[in-house]
C-alpha cells in the first residue's frame, strides 16, 4: 500500500493540505454552487476531478521549488474520457480562464480546450495515475 501523501498545497510555514482534501472539499464546494441549476452531480464530478494532474511526481517537485507542470489538462482529460463533456470545460475554463472550445484538430497544448485535450491524449502530461488509488 502507497502511504505517500499527495500534496495540493504548501505554504511557506509548512501548512499542507493533501490532494485527497482538496479535491474532496472542492466537490462539496461545487456541488453546493451546482444546486442552484440543478447540476449537482456535475459539481461534484468537476470538483473531484479537477486537480488530478496534482497526482504526478513533477507537481510534487513543483511544490518546492520545481518548474510549472500543466495539472490542469488531466481532470478535463479524464472527465472527457467519462463523457463528461460539461465537467470538462469547467475545469478546463477552471485552470485557465473560460477557454475557447476550438476544434478537435487543434494542435497540442494550444490555449483551447481541444488543444489540452489533444495533449493529454497524445500523453505528453506527466504521469498522473496515482489519482486512481
Amino acid at each position: 500500500m502507497d502511504t505517500y501523501a499527495y500534496l495540493a498545497h504548501l505554504t511557506e510555514d509548512g501548512r499542507t493540505q493533501t490532494i485527497l482534501e482538496h479535491l474532496k472539499g472542492t466537490a462539496s464546494l461545487c456541488s453546493a454552487f451546482a444546486a442552484a441549476f440543478d447540476a449537482e452531480a456535475q459539481g461534484q464530478l468537476a470538483g473531484m476531478a479537477h486537480d488530478i494532474g496534482k497526482y504526478s511526481a513533477a507537481f510534487q517537485r513543483r511544490l518546492h521549488g520545481g518548474p510549472k507542470v500543466d495539472h490542469a489538462s488531466a481532470g478535463a482529460f479524464e472527465c472527457l474520457k467519462a463523457q463528461q463533456l460539461a465537467a470538462a470545460f469547467a475545469i478546463s475554463g477552471h485552470h485557465g480562464g473560460l477557454p475557447d472550445g476550438g476544434g478537435r484538430g487543434d494542435a497540442a497544448g494550444t490555449g483551447t480546450f481541444w488543444g489540452r485535450i489533444n495533449r493529454a491524449s497524445q500523453r505528453n502530461l506527466e504521469d498522473y495515475h496515482a489519482w486512481q488509488s
